[in-house]
């Protein structure tokens, strides 16, 4: 039964630690204000989220170490609710702050998706001037992430610290993504704009 309750403790663990460490590439680097200094169950002092999670992990090998040296079903059940606090504790907050970022990047996905519904509009009404103008809007949108990628690349250069290299690092390949769709789109309005130029 105790062996059964730790192999899905260290299920949800695995679960956890992958939550936390997608939280530290986002460089919030905000684990400890958010954490140990509100709750005095951790003894971490860390600015990664991961760095808790290997606190429970290391809890988590002390019960299953302590079950095999003891039948005292009470003493392990404890110990079991003290980790699960802990537990509850640190997911509670990972998931706050993931809910808060999405709340943020909200406005932007939005602001994408009604320009799309614009160019799709523009594409389909076929208008020469209006694609032209839609044209050079999506030229320009690529100068601008090209530069923020550019920008990104010489801090990630420049960087010596392992939590800032892969924050930077994430966000580079995010840009990379965004870069990637807007220029499939520059190339849609470019053949559209070829079509109807053809026809004069």
């Amino acid at each position: 039964m105790v062996q059964l309750e730790l192999a899905n403790l260290t299920a949800k663990l695995q679960q956890l630690k992958q939550q936390a460490e997608h939280r530290d590439l986002q460089g919030e680097r905000s684990a400890y204000a958010k954490t140990a200094v509100l709750d005095e169950r951790f003894s971490c002092r860390s600015d990664l989220f991961v760095d808790y999670v290997s606190e429970l992990e290391q809890d988590l090998q002390r019960i299953d170490r302590l079950s095999q040296k003891t039948k005292d079903m009470d003493l392990l059940k404890l110990y079991c609710d003290r980790f699960v606090g802990k537990f509850a504790m640190l997911q509670a907050k990972i998931s706050q702050l993931s809910r808060q970022q999405q709340q943020q990047s909200q406005p932007q996905q939005q602001r994408i998706q009604n320009w799309q519904r614009r160019l799709d509009q523009v594409m389909k009404a076929g208008d020469r001037s209006e694609l032209q103008q839609k044209l050079a809007q999506q030229q320009h949108f690529e100068q601008q992430l090209q530069q923020k990628i550019a920008e990104k690349n010489q801090l990630l250069n420049r960087s010596n610290n392992k939590t800032d290299t892969a924050r930077l690092s994430a966000e580079i390949l995010s840009l990379k993504k965004r870069l990637g769709e807007c220029q499939k789109t520059t190339w849609k309005l470019e053949q559209k704009l070829r079509q109807i130029e053809s026809r004069f």
